[in-house]
């Protein structure tokens, strides 16, 4: 009965990261139609509104910046209807992304000499233009999830340079919330 467990278990992941794969055909991101989207090298999920001002968890954006805390706690109680998502999510789903998973997103840009906004399209050969894939990209500093060594800053990552640096966890910065994608669907049947 195991191996028999074992088997079904091994099957249903190379379907999956099929499945993965035709879902990207060679594209850097991918649009889910649901106010998120897929970064095909990481498999992180992004959302599609990266400065969505909307109340969230209590914690009003309507000024597009966030001290680390507020940042955590809005990010945290992102979900379903908030933000143009209609992909189920709940809340506790959604996080900032650590400095290094933000650093991998725009990699490429960097390395293709892209700035302000340093980031790709979705093919990721070419500057990314507002509206192709993501929405309200900000040619400024998005926190990270990464705190620094003083316990008191935290990371954040440029994106009208692509520098990284620290800043007071107090300071206003801006707000790109990511999640790990959740589950793989193949016919009727979903794997977490």
């Amino acid at each position: 009965m195991t191996v028999r467990i074992i088997a079904i278990t091994v099957v249903m992941v190379l379907y999956g990261a099929l499945a993965y794969a035709d879902e990207c055909n060679s594209l850097r991101y991918v649009d889910n139609g649901n106010g998120t989207v897929i970064d095909c090298r990481s498999g992180l999920t992004w959302l599609k509104n990266a400065n969505c001002l909307d109340i969230v968890n209590g914690v009003d954006k309507s000024g597009g910046s966030l001290t680390w805390y507020a940042a955590m706690d809005w990010a945290a109680g992102l979900g379903n209807g908030l933000c143009g998502l209609s992909d189920g999510s709940l809340a506790g789903d959604w996080r900032l992304p650590t400095k290094t998973e933000m650093m991998a997103m725009i990699a490429s840009a960097k390395k293709q000499g892209f700035t302000m906004p340093i980031l790709t399209n979705a093919p990721g050969t070419a500057k990314w233009s507002n509206g192709n894939l993501f929405d309200n990209v900000l040619n400024n500093n998005y926190w990270t999830a990464t705190t620094h060594t003083s316990e008191t800053s935290a990371w954040y990552v440029s994106l009208y340079n692509g520098s990284v640096d620290y800043y007071v966890k107090n300071g206003m910065i801006y707000v790109w919330p990511v999640r790990v994608r959740q589950f793989v669907t193949f016919g009727d049947v979903s794997v977490e």
